[in-house]
């Protein structure tokens, strides 16, 4: 569901993570002005070696991922509704296909998973010149909430953070956000405090996936969330830090193969702190320059009261973007990033696994009167490895190709 600290969040996952300040940039607020934007992305993760070996769930057979490839279509709507509110629509089309053998040598099967994301609908109104932002947002529920023993598998590969690909096809159910910002000058700083409540739907695999849960049969309770951030000048260059905490309800772990039957266990998830900083340097000769980093510390959660010990992890991410003039209308984007994840001691396969990575995208930013298009390629490397464990890690490499489009009408 969408929160307070994201503006565009599933339009931007269609695209490497670091078009991300791009794709904002492309829909910023203007008023007695719509944006439209969409575009397809094409990724592609191959695994080394005989293969990334990928633990069974609810008691099914271990398989071996050899590589998998995504298609996805975001789409984002933003339309003013006079000089303080707006209303954003978002949703995504994907199809995700993973190839996987029983064992080596074995006849490969390839495992698809297709369809929509959920609708999201968000109201921002920006009050007080812009001191006060109010946000209320309504997850509908248009994704699948039920998924087989095939689509589950792919899930599984898809959803790993180590990989970082797009928003997987799958719904998470009737959700709503109500959140508040407030932002003032102290001094040097312009400072921001912001708080919501997140109404959780009813179905999260990939929150049970990626916490280690041993069930995605994951019925969730809701989250506070509270965050900060601070923005300033540094000389000609500026300074941007943000951070928030969420903290978690209880929540139900079931046994996705006995409807209706009594809860495997009550889950409470730890505290999720997320701290992002950039640094925008001025720079000759160039419409961009940026330092970026991100940390999110996921603390331990609790299993009917106890805690699980190995379900904390640390997850950073960081690198360099810039933007060169090419002519008027036309720049060329250049990032480079890397990815270091802990894992968890939980070993639930990929989307539990630690990774070190590095990836590199270029990219044009074209504008024609209202339309602006940003084609881009990305390649990516690294290895992936399991915490706690003697297991030679896997060494995995990638890429994608795709184009960003958005027009103001």
């Amino acid at each position: 569901m969408m929160s307070i600290r994201t503006t565009a969040r599933t339009l931007a996952r269609a695209l490497p993570a670091l078009l991300l300040p791009t794709v904002l940039h492309a829909q910023d607020r203007l008023v007695g002005t719509a944006a439209l934007g969409t575009g397809v992305t094409a990724e592609g993760i191959r695994f080394g070696g005989s293969g990334y070996m990928q633990p069974g769930a609810t008691g099914s057979d271990s398989v071996r991922l050899r590589s998998i490839a995504q298609l996805s279509v975001p789409v984002s709507l933003a339309v003013p509704l006079g000089s303080q509110w707006t209303i954003d629509i978002q949703s995504l089309y994907s199809t995700v296909r993973l190839n996987t053998e029983t064992r080596i040598g074995s006849t490969p099967q390839t495992l698809t998973l297709s369809g929509v994301s959920d609708v999201r609908v968000r109201a921002t109104g920006r009050l007080l010149d812009d001191a006060v932002v109010l946000t209320a947002g309504i997850n509908a529920p248009t994704g699948q909430t039920e998924l087989g023993g095939d689509a589950l598998t792919v899930l599984r590969a898809s959803a790993a953070p180590a990989l970082g690909l797009g928003a997987p096809p799958v719904g998470g159910g009737p959700a709503a956000t109500l959140g508040i910002v407030v932002a003032r000058q102290l001094g040097p700083w312009a400072v921001a405090i912001g708080g919501s409540y997140e109404q959780r739907g009813t179905y999260q695999p990939v929150a049970a996936l990626t916490a280690g849960a041993p069930s995605t049969d994951y019925q969730p309770g809701n989250v506070l969330r509270g965050s900060i951030g601070l923005d300033r000048l540094i000389g000609q260059h500026r300074l941007s830090f943000s951070s928030a905490v969420d903290r978690f309800n209880a929540d139900e772990l079931r046994d996705p193969t006995r409807a209706g039957a009594t809860p495997l266990a009550t889950v409470r998830l730890g505290p999720i702190v997320t701290s992002d900083l950039q640094l925008q340097l001025a720079a000759p000769r160039v419409n961009e320059l940026v330092l970026w980093t991100s940390h999110r510390f996921r603390s331990q959660y609790e299993r009917d009261g106890t805690a699980v010990n190995g379900s904390s992890a640390n997850y950073v991410d960081g690198g360099l973007r810039t933007s060169v003039p090419l002519r008027p209308a036309l720049d060329l984007l250049v990032t480079a990033d890397g990815r270091w994840h802990s894992g968890l001691s939980i070993q639930q396969g990929l989307a539990t696994t630690g990774v070190m990575s590095a990836g590199a995208t270029l990219g044009l930013i074209a504008r024609a009167g209202n339309l602006s298009w940003q084609p881009y390629l990305r390649a990516q490397a690294g290895s992936l490895s399991a915490r706690d464990s003697a297991a030679p890690s896997t060494a995995f490499s990638g890429g994608s190709v795709g184009v960003l489009v958005v027009t103001r009408f």
